[in-house]
């Protein structure tokens, strides 16, 4: 009967479908609140806690983490010039080392790259072009950082 008589309500009087979630959504931020409270979630609210306090090293950490990388990438862009302006080496190589490694940018974003996962191919890349050692240096990089 409930549901009929709300039915009729809904169908009589127009009510906007924005407000009925707005409404709704008060609702959820009354349980947040009693969320808050509660004694059972404190591990969780003592969690938040420990996040919060934790911003500023996670700042400084990600400041440093992007220093090194940006070092790194601008050292190996530079390492790589001479190769990639060294019109006897063969083209295909020079534009795959272009691409990873011809500017500034490109070098940061390939040490990102580096950095998250994806270490292979540019590893390779450099080793196939520049030398050997640079397989040693991946590694040591990838230990380290």
């Amino acid at each position: 009967v409930g549901v009929s008589v709300l039915q009729w309500a809904v169908e009589q009087f127009p009510i906007n479908a924005t407000f009925l979630r707005l409404v709704r959504a008060a609702r959820l931020v009354r349980g947040i609140r009693f969320m808050k409270l509660s004694k059972v979630l404190a591990s969780l609210n003592i969690l938040m806690k420990c996040i919060q306090a934790s911003i500023n090293i996670l700042f400084w950490s990600l400041c440093l983490l992007m220093m090194i990388q940006c070092m790194i990438g601008m050292l190996a862009s530079q390492l790589s010039q001479e190769y990639l302006l060294d019109v006897s080496k063969p083209q295909e190589k020079r534009e795959r080392l272009f691409v990873y490694f011809g500017t500034f940018t490109r070098a940061f974003l390939t040490m990102f790259e580096v950095h998250m996962a994806n270490w292979a191919t540019p590893c390779r890349l450099l080793m196939d072009t520049l030398g050997q050692v640079w397989g040693a240096f991946f590694i040591l990089y990838r230990c380290i950082l």
